[in-house]
């Protein structure tokens, strides 16, 4: 059994992992300690299909196209906190766009090596307490082919 969307969703919790200066990585859970910043959370993100068929035509055994667009968030805390979550968002998506296994997770699903990962783009939020806080929302998609055989 292989369920792809969780093979790479537990491979980017290992990436986000790696990245330098991270004190904390999660996933789904936003309650990072402020003195275990700077923090990084997986967050699984939502899932559909966009296939447009004759349902007639299509039996629904077979494979189908999928984009899974997790959400990872990026905390800190610092005086210099904008460029800092800018150099963790940098690293962040290097690692997950040049990871070897999760692009191979990715391309041995799709038909004709057709699976992808693109980095969508970011939100980013700053805020003063105590000190700056700042959040970058990181926003991936990932193609894959859901082979209902194979769950």
């Amino acid at each position: 059994m292989i369920d792809v969307r969780e093979e790479i969703l537990a491979r980017l919790f290992v990436i986000v992992g790696t990245i330098p200066n991270i004190r904390t990585a999660a996933r789904n859970n936003i309650d990072a300690l402020e003195d275990r910043l700077p923090a990084v959370v997986v967050m699984d993100g939502d899932e559909e299909t966009g296939d447009v068929v004759d349902l007639s035509m299509h039996p629904s055994n077979k494979p189908i196209a999928v984009q899974m667009v997790p959400e990872i968030v990026i905390a800190e805390e610092s005086d210099n906190v904008g460029t800092d979550i800018t150099t963790l968002r940098r690293e962040l998506i290097k690692r997950v766009l040049f990871d070897t296994e999760l692009n191979e997770q990715i391309v041995k699903t799709g038909r004709h090596g057709n699976g992808a990962i693109r980095y969508l783009g970011c939100q980013t939020d700053l805020g003063w307490m105590r000190s700056l806080h700042g959040a970058l929302l990181v926003r991936i998609m990932f193609k894959y082919f859901l082979k209902p055989n194979d769950l």
